[in-house]
């Protein structure tokens, strides 16, 4: 988690350097202007690297991380011509990857997700634009499945099936970095962190964590 929290400060870092490069030129670093720009609609997809934050009575535990991946649909809608609200529909696989003792647990849920994001943008010229991006997400989980390893034999459950005793519902916050060149053609890095308990033991805590790179398409 640290690394990824220096790899979006880095990025973040860099977007407002190459702002102040060109506010030196001709537009200011922030503009409250209202903006002419239409709303505009997208696809993007990425693979995810998730994880989750488990307690089990008090004790933290730490899985692997899973890649898995996201696809869906973008909608920018603009405030003014320096902040827009960035959102749209993704499905998104997560979970993780827990091996103890002889046991391989692997949990790779399916969430349909909504971000709510607010979205700074600065171009540096005609074809070029810089996205930082922060706000809540919300999800609700669809799909996946709750996998037990050991010794050759296998048991496969549906993670939100009751014996699992699994919520559906997950939200939390994501910050991330972007830019858009050509117009139309988007890359960028998140970060998610989960503040829902997915689970529904009094005794078990478990949080989404998801570090995304993501390519988009604008139309």
């Amino acid at each position: 988690m640290k690394k990824t929290l220096v790899i979006i400060v880095c990025a973040f870092l860099a977007v407002s350097a190459s702002a102040q490069r060109a506010r030196s030129s001709s537009s200011s670093f922030f503009s409250a202007e209202r903006s002419d720009a239409p709303v505009t609609f997208g696809i993007t997809t990425g693979l995810n690297f998730a994880n989750m934050a488990i307690e089990d009575e008090g004790v933290s535990i730490s899985p692997d991380s899973r890649t898995g991946f996201n696809i869906g649909l973008t909608v920018d809608l603009p405030l003014m011509e320096s902040l827009y609200i960035k959102s749209g529909l993704l499905y998104s696989t997560k979970g993780f990857k827990y091996e103890h003792g002889s046991t391989t647990e692997t949990a790779s849920p399916a969430y349909l997700e909504i971000p709510i994001l607010a979205s700074y943008r600065f171009s540096t010229n005609e074809s070029m634009q810089f996205q930082v991006n922060f706000g809540p997400y919300l999800a609700y989980g669809i799909g996946g499945k709750w996998k037990y390893e050991k010794k050759g034999s296998t048991i496969e459950t549906d993670f939100f099936s009751s014996e699992n005793e699994t919520n559906n519902f997950d939200a939390g916050l994501q910050l991330g970095a972007g830019v858009v060149f050509s117009n139309n053609y988007y890359i960028g890095a998140a970060y998610q962190w989960g503040m829902a308990n997915v689970s529904k033991e009094d005794d078990y805590t478990f949080k989404n964590k998801n570090f995304m790179i993501n390519i988009g398409y604008i139309f």
